[in-house]
Parts: C-alpha cells; structure tokens; sequence
C-alpha cells in the first residue's frame, strides 16, 4: 500500500476491530519512534470504546509530552487486508497539534512485519 505523506509524516489508514464492530481511521501516523500504538479517544467511542472499571490507566511521555491513557485490547488491527489480532492499545486525547487518528507504533510493526520503503513510499505487512 502507499502511504501519504503530510508535514514530512507517513500516513496510513487503518480498520479497528472492537466487539464485534469496526472502525476506519483514515489518518494514523507510522512512527517507528513510538513503542506503543496510540488512538484517539474522541473517535473510538461510536465503537463502543469507553473506559471501564477494569482498564489500566497509565501515564506516557513523548515528544509531546505527558499524557494519561488507558489501555484496551482490541480484537483486531487490520492494515491493508492483514489482520493482526488480539492486539493491545493505548486510547489517549492526542492533543500534538496535528490532526491525526492514531499512531502505529513499534509494538503493531513488529507483529505485523511490516516493511517499509520511504523511497517509494509503500508499506506492506508480510
């Protein structure tokens, strides 16, 4: 898949499996610079993702900043036809400044396997 580029950034779209229910989000940065994999609160919610009693809450630190988070684990990331399962994130405001409906971290690149190629500006989960 090619992905788009804003701001010097590479962007990809990306389904949330949640329940039984999905979600698009058009605009998630790749970053290889995040550990984790970060989605914006204020979207998720028409999915049903809310925090609840059991849910960690946690706090992370950027470039950004510092920011409280609580953690859910999805039934599924989907990039480009591939699903991931069974995977883990952290849903935050993600006030950075810059429009954006996620982030995929290192955490969902290495399950994923994804291979990027800033040359040609594709990305592909093998």
């Amino acid at each position: 898949m090619i992905f788009s580029e804003e701001h010097g950034l590479p962007f990809v779209p990306v389904t949330i499996h949640f329940r039984g229910r999905t979600l698009e989000l058009g605009k998630v940065l790749l970053d290889t610079g995040s550990a984790s994999t970060l989605i914006k609160a204020d979207i998720v919610g028409e999915i049903g993702i809310v925090p609840e009693e059991d849910d960690i809450v946690d706090t992370i630190r950027g470039v950004g900043g510092i920011e409280y988070v609580y953690t859910k684990t999805l039934d599924g990331i989907e990039l480009d036809g591939q699903l991931v399962p069974g995977f883990q994130v952290e849903i935050g405001s993600m006030e950075y400044g810059l429009e954006m409906d996620g982030i995929l971290g290192y955490d969902f690149m290495k399950s994923a396997g994804l291979v990027i190629d800033a040359k040609r500006q594709t990305v592909k989960a093998e």
